[in-house]
């Protein structure tokens, strides 16, 4: 299997006490497909995507139980030597995660550079120009020159998927991509990740309050509740005959949702 986590609980420390806020998550996520991982603020999507990627300490976190399997090899123990190649994530809100007095071309070299150190200068910035195109940042120069500020909130996500993708990554997690975007940008976004998955061979975990984004997008789906998946299986099974009472009022609100916007 290309991803597996087993009984995975992980949770943060809050004034030295430890709260558990993921209880006993299981996933197998085959190669090549879109996973969504669906609930509303506070399931515990990003902390699954934050243990995935190694990142909990930073919040004062840790993986309490369970392990992670990523093509085969424990995950815990290589995430540091693969994050940002193998496995990438595109975080929600750009604004906090883009350098704001670092030129944006700079960022992007920055994460190429990580794993690419022997390349020529000239070699590096035609990758990026690659990456760019593929991203669909156009007017290069200009873009590349830029500081964040100077950026749309859509083109400064796109900078982030550039990042993230520059080093080839077979896993790519996308954390509340189009979070605070409109919604004429959400879904181009959207489309981007899509059209990347194809081009770039891509395994894509996208996480989301969303659900109908899952039914346009995804394969399969997980989806969360308190720190536990109630529910996973095909999209399109899950969709036509939902088991559990929380996704069926997920489901239920996104239909009334379309409706209105129809």
């Amino acid at each position: 299997m290309f991803l597996t986590v087993k009984n995975l609980s992980a949770g943060y420390y809050i004034n030295s006490d430890f709260v558990e806020v993921l209880h006993n998550i299981s996933l197998d996520i085959s190669e090549g497909e879109s996973f969504a991982i669906i609930g509303q603020s506070g399931s515990g999507k990003s902390t699954l995507a934050l243990s995935l990627m190694g990142l909990l300490s930073i919040d004062n976190g840790k993986i309490s139980k369970g392990n992670i399997e990523f093509c085969g090899k424990d995950l815990q123990s290589n995430i540091a030597k693969i994050r940002g190649k193998d496995i990438s994530i595109v975080l929600q809100d750009p604004h906090s995660y883009l350098n704001p007095v670092v030129k944006v071309g700079k960022q992007v070299l920055e994460a190429l550079e990580v794993y690419n150190k022997t390349l020529t200068k000239e070699e590096k910035i035609a990758r990026i120009k690659e990456i760019f195109k593929k991203v669909k940042l156009d007017d290069f120069d200009r873009i590349y020159n830029s500081y964040p500020h100077r950026l749309s909130g859509g083109q400064k996500q796109r900078i982030l998927i550039a990042m993230a993708i520059v080093n080839n990554p077979k896993l790519l997690i996308a954390d509340e991509p189009t979070s605070g975007l409109d919604a004429n940008v959400q879904t181009q976004i959207l489309e981007l990740f899509a059209e990347l998955k194809k081009e770039l061979n891509l395994t894509m975990i996208i996480i989301t309050h969303n659900i109908s984004i899952a039914k346009k997008y995804c394969d399969r789906l997980a989806v969360m509740y308190r720190g536990e998946i109630v529910e996973q299986g095909n999209t399109v099974e899950i969709f036509g005959n939902p088991k559990n009472a929380y996704t069926k009022l997920l489901i239920k609100a996104a239909g009334r949702f379309l409706t209105t916007v129809e």
